[in-house]
């Protein structure tokens, strides 16, 4: 076993089950807000991974400024603290915040500089960071979050094994070039297969209806591919192949929670329009 297999094995025997203490816990845990500072210190990791990578493009963002205003957010998603600052409202306050300082900066980039800083407010704090939403809404945020961890697991598991195995066409040379044809559908079949073994066998409330699981499966096997293949797009345009190498053998933050930036967001939207809570 090579020495990047054996750190890879080892993040895994360790952060795994680690992970999943943490998305039992919650946020509710002898009212300790476990969950969303878990997430608040993914948040954090990746707004760090950000700028190794606007420098490959001549880009100098103030990441101060998007931890600040990452903090606000994710703050206010934590149960019991009545501070609730609209979204509109941050993202008006963080950009007015970098436009002011780039005039006195005197960078050569300075509308790079502005659009990254809002693009991963948006990305980080809005898509990722809407997972701390999804823990907390009533009655289903555990079972849902935990079954949206497992199914984009799930669904990478067997794209890299089938895809491995089978796959010859690429999907996306240009943009992932290990991805095949294969590996995508395969991915996306285990992802909504291993969501109906789960309703099939009593996982979900009973207000989730056949037509519900068969959606959840879609959003993590499809869209969370989509989540993968966009963090890939900027690392192509970067030059790089891993975001940072603080997970050994994995990469970076941005690396292993790409998925969910796509796959969170969109399980949240729906089970708020379509899954009566109480």
């Amino acid at each position: 076993m090579t020495k990047n297999n054996s750190s890879r094995t080892l993040v895994n025997l360790l952060g795994i089950p680690s992970l999943l203490a943490i998305i039992y816990l919650g946020d509710s845990y002898s009212n300790i807000p476990v969950f969303s500072v878990f997430i608040g210190i993914v948040l954090y990791l990746g707004a760090l991974e950000i700028a190794p990578l606007s420098k490959m493009k001549n880009g100098h963002p103030v990441i101060s400024v998007l931890l600040l205003f990452l903090a606000l957010l994710q703050i206010g998603r934590i149960p019991g603290i009545n501070w609730e600052i609209p979204i509109h409202t941050l993202m008006i306050g963080l950009t007015l915040t970098a436009m002011a300082m780039e005039i006195f900066r005197k960078k050569e980039t300075p509308l790079l500089n502005i659009s990254i800083l809002v693009f991963s407010f948006v990305w980080l704090g809005l898509m990722l960071g809407s997972l701390s939403e999804l823990r907390n809404l009533p009655d289903i945020g555990f079972k849902i979050t935990l079954a949206l961890f497992l199914s984009v697991w799930i669904c990478d598991t067997g794209a890299f094994f089938f895809g491995k195995k089978f796959g010859k066409k690429k999907i996306l040379p240009d943009v992932s070039p290990k991805k095949t044809w294969v590996g995508t559908i395969a991915g996306f079949i285990c992802s909504v297969i291993f969501l109906l073994i789960l309703n099939q066998f009593g996982y979900f409330p009973e207000l989730f209806t056949l037509i519900d699981v068969l959606a959840l499966g879609i959003i993590t096997g499809l869209f969370g591919q989509f989540g993968d293949w966009s963090e890939s797009l900027l690392k192509r345009e970067a030059g790089v192949k891993d975001t940072s190498k603080i997970l050994a053998g994995h990469g970076g933050i941005l690396d292993r929670f790409d998925s969910l930036t796509f796959a969170a967001p969109l399980t949240l939207i729906y089970c708020t329009y379509f899954i009566k809570t109480g």
